[in-house]
Order: structure tokens, then C-alpha cells, then sequence
């Protein structure tokens, strides 16, 4: 079993994520609208000073007497501390060596930045249960919280094997906590905590329990129109990444998973590692300035789309393809490797959609397509019905609740009649098998107009013949043939 032992009290200087910066930032460059958390009373080098706390993530605005100070709550280091002469819980906040206590109100400011910040009391929060995945330097395990029993998804990173690793497993690192922490979005994985031990790292996630959306394709017949909702619910979480400028760059079935496994809809999208976040106002990971950076976004921003067109055409071809290796061809404008798209039997939206994505037809204007222009495309303007009930023509908004609003409308009991009586008038309801063999399947399901038929066929039936016993009519009206 993993160790989850704590470090020492004030383990910033020995953490993995310590960049040697001091606690106190500059202010920032970029003028920003700060949210007032209330006043705190501060103890900074053993001096306790009240102050207004500001917070516009990941920076911390504090007003005091001295003027104002930021700090860049960006993985710094976080655990409760307690007053010793007031007993008031508090907030240490610490970065290479140097330290605040905040003591106030902390319960809002610490739902804000613990997704930023580092703690020690992993095993004091959460229980581990079974292992869900591995991976060269990481484990995933289903988890429990301690306090509440919810259920989450632990990364356990191996701190050893990442130093070893030239930094390469490192940085993927991360970039993964670099995007997690700057997105919020049904349709991606969430980030909820991060904590470090002596030789761990434990990344708390949203726990995805509807598996890969490559074994729920293949497991589960879905229409062609629940799979164009699934397109549709893809390309909005890659827009939503695009417009933060944040590009995935591993865009693949595995990094695809449920949250519901029959519901296409629930499909997120995970592992950040090997993602870019592109800063247009600073100078971004591959020094490029602003002017040289659009042909750079253009590209990736293809590869992206490229990619997830790929996982696309893969279900509705029921065909599992090298995903690499297509992306890499369909790069480079090769058209070979998906030649059948003329041969498709699907509607002429959708196969409009692949001509434009996977084909020469569409390889001129796919430099400069957005994930905002592809959810414009015909294909996903979509017509969804609502699934109709089993008895044929029945209208949804039937008013179940007979509650006597006037004194000329009929009596519950007459209302009711009424009802039941215009709807055998104008239905031709299923004949009723009378055979005494007949036996209730346990998976079928009625409406809620099939029970209101089934008790008026009690009554009306018992009424008309009182020496028929009441199971009878029960096994008729049960009847699976309704």
C-alpha cells in the first residue's frame, strides 16, 4: 500500500512544486477586477495586522496599512492553522519558506484557491479503494471521502519515477493541473484537490464512472441521431477549451470516458498532459510573440479538430483505425487512409460534415475552421422528438391532478370518468389477452396513461361483475401485450 504520510509543518521549501519564488508577487501587468472577500486579521513575521482580502484568480490582493500586496496562489502551499490566543481557525499560505496566516471567514476563500494550492492530509480526507488504471509514473484509484462518502478518482503520481524521467513526465504534469485548474465545464474532467506526501503526489478528481466511450460504442446500439448529439457535445467542450486558448493535443478514444455509460451526452474528455495553453498577451511556451503565434494556432487548432473527426468517423464506421498515424496523414493533406467517405450510407448533412473535415473538398477552408464555425454545420441542427408512450396518440400534458378548482367543474371521481372515457373514444386500445397463462414480464414499463387505464378497467370490470375475483383483472390488464 502507497504511503500517505504528511510532511513537516511548513514543507513549501522541500515541495515539488517549489520554483524558489518568494511569497509576495509583483502586481500584475494586466489591469483586474478583484472580488472582495471581507477583512482578515494577517500575522506576517510575527505581527498581526487586519486587512482587506481581494481575490481574481490566481491572485490574492491584500490591503492594509502598508498599501497593497499580491500573491500568486498558484501552487502554493496550504493547510488549517489555529490562533493560539483567539482559538480561531485560520489559513497558512506558504511559498519557499515564507508564510501568512489569514484568520477570518475562511470558509468561502478556501472553496476558492484550494483547487490552486497544495495540502499534506490526503489520508485524513479521503480512503482508497480499487485501482481503475495505470500508467509509466501514475496509478488511478476509485476513492471515498471520508466525510461525506462521495466518490471521486485519485491520480497517485510517483515522485521518484518523474525526476528520473528528463522532466518529460514532469511537465506533463503540469500542464495537466495548469489546464484542469483553469477549466470548468460538464463535458471535461474536473479537478477538485491536489496534495503531496514525501514521495506522492494525489491528484482528486470527478470520478467517471461510465468507462471508455470506445467500449460503450461498441457495447450499446445508438441511432445515427444520438450520435450526432455526441459529435455535437465533443466539439462544444473542444470550443470551450479554443476559446481559453488551451489545445488538447492527444485527442484520442482513450482520453474520451462517460460519466454515464448509455449517455452519450455524459462523454468528457481527459488527460491534459501533453496540452498547450497559448498566452496571446505574454510570450508563450514556444517563444513566439503575438504575430508569429496565429500560423502556431491555426496548426494545433487543426490537429485538434482533426483528431476528434477521427474518433467520429471511427464510430460510425464501427472500425477502430490508427489514430495516429490517419491524424498525421490527414495533416499533410493525404486523403487515402479515409477514401470511403463517398461510400457512407448516412444522411446528406452528416456526410456534408465528413466531405468538408476528412476530404480534398473541404482541405482549403479547414485551415482558418473553428470549433464554433463546425457547430454551425446543418448536421447538428437538430430536431430531437420526444419519445412517445407506448399507447399511440395519447397527449403528454394530461392533467393528473384533479383537484376541484370551481364549484361548476365535475367531482374528482366524475372528472376522471370523463377523462378515461375520451380517451377510449378516440384510441383504439390493445386487445386484452384473457388467456389465464399469461405472465407479467418484470422488465416491462407502463405510462403513467396505461395505469390510469388499468384502474379503470378495475373498477368498470368489478362493477359489471363483482364475483370475478380482483387478480384476474389484474392479470389482463397487466398484460404485456399493452
Amino acid at each position: 500500500m502507497r504511503k500517505t504520510m504528511t510532511l513537516q509543518s511548513d514543507y513549501s521549501k522541500s515541495s515539488f512544486f517549489n520554483d524558489g519564488k518568494q511569497l509576495f508577487c509583483n502586481p500584475p501587468h494586466l489591469q483586474m477586477e478583484f472580488t472582495q472577500f471581507g477583512n482578515f486579521l494577517m500575522k506576517y513575521n510575527n505581527r498581526q495586522n487586519p486587512t482587506n482580502l481581494f481575490l481574481q484568480e490566481p491572485i490574492i490582493k491584500i490591503v492594509d496599512e502598508k498599501g497593497e500586496r499580491f500573491i500568486n496562489i498558484y501552487n502554493v502551499c496550504v493547510k488549517k492553522t489555529l490562533n493560539s490566543k483567539t482559538q480561531q481557525l485560520g489559513l497558512r499560505i506558504s511559498k519557499n519558506g515564507q508564510f501568512i496566516e489569514l484568520y477570518g471567514e475562511i470558509i468561502e476563500l478556501w472553496k476558492s484557491i484550494k483547487k490552486f494550492a497544495i495540502q499534506t492530509d490526503f489520508s485524513l480526507k479521503y480512503k482508497l479503494g480499487q485501482k481503475i488504471g495505470e500508467g509509466y509514473s501514475s496509478s488511478v484509484y476509485k476513492a471515498y471521502k471520508i466525510i461525506n462518502g462521495q466518490k471521486v478518482a485519485v491520480k497517485i503520481i510517483d515522485k521518484s519515477l518523474i525526476s528520473r524521467n528528463n522532466n518529460t513526465e514532469k511537465q506533463y504534469l503540469i500542464n495537466e493541473l495548469a489546464v484542469l485548474r483553469k477549466i470548468n465545464h460538464n463535458n471535461l474532467l474536473k479537478l477538485h484537490e491536489t496534495f503531496e506526501c514525501d514521495e506522492n503526489i494525489y491528484i482528486v478528481t470527478d470520478l467517471l464512472e461510465g468507462g471508455n466511450l470506445k467500449n460503450s460504442i461498441f457495447r450499446f446500439r445508438y441511432s445515427e441521431q444520438e450520435t450526432i448529439i455526441l459529435m455535437q457535445t465533443l466539439f462544444k467542450s473542444l470550443n470551450y477549451l479554443h476559446e481559453r486558448n488551451i489545445f488538447h493535443n492527444d485527442i484520442k478514444f482513450d482520453n474520451i470516458l462517460l460519466r454515464d455509460s448509455q449517455d452519450l451526452t455524459s462523454a468528457c474528455i481527459i488527460n491534459f498532459g501533453k496540452s498547450e495553453i497559448i498566452e496571446q498577451n505574454l510570450f508563450s511556451s514556444y517563444n513566439l510573440n503575438i504575430y508569429e503565434q496565429t500560423p502556431l494556432i491555426q496548426f494545433i487548432r487543426k490537429k485538434d479538430i482533426l483528431a476528434l473527426c477521427i474518433v467520429i468517423y471511427s464510430i460510425f464506421q464501427k472500425r477502430l483505425y490508427q489514430e495516429k498515424l490517419i491524424l498525421d496523414e490527414l495533416l499533410m493533406k493525404n486523403y487515402e487512409s479515409v477514401a470511403d467517405i463517398e461510400l457512407m450510407n448516412s444522411n446528406p448533412t452528416l456526410q456534408q460534415f465528413f466531405e468538408i473535415l476528412l476530404s480534398q473538398k473541404g482541405a482549403n477552408q479547414l485551415d482558418s475552421l473553428k470549433c464554433s464555425d463546425i457547430l454551425n454545420f446543418e448536421v447538428f441542427n437538430l430536431n430531437i422528438q420526444r419519445r412517445s408512450s407506448k399507447i399511440q396518440g395519447i397527449p403528454y400534458n394530461i392533467i393528473n391532478n384533479f383537484r376541484r378548482s370551481s364549484k361548476f367543474s365535475p367531482r374528482n371521481s366524475q372528472k376522471e370518468q370523463q377523462i378515461s372515457n375520451n380517451l377510449q373514444k378516440s384510441l383504439k386500445l390493445p386487445t386484452i389477452l384473457d388467456s389465464s397463462d399469461s405472465k407479467i414480464l418484470q422488465k416491462s414499463s407502463y405510462s403513467p396513461q396505461t395505469e390510469n387505464y388499468i384502474s379503470h378497467r378495475l373498477l368498470s370490470g368489478e362493477k359489471r361483475d363483482s364475483q370475478k375475483p380482483r387478480y384476474s383483472f389484474l392479470k389482463k390488464c397487466l398484460s404485456p401485450n399493452i
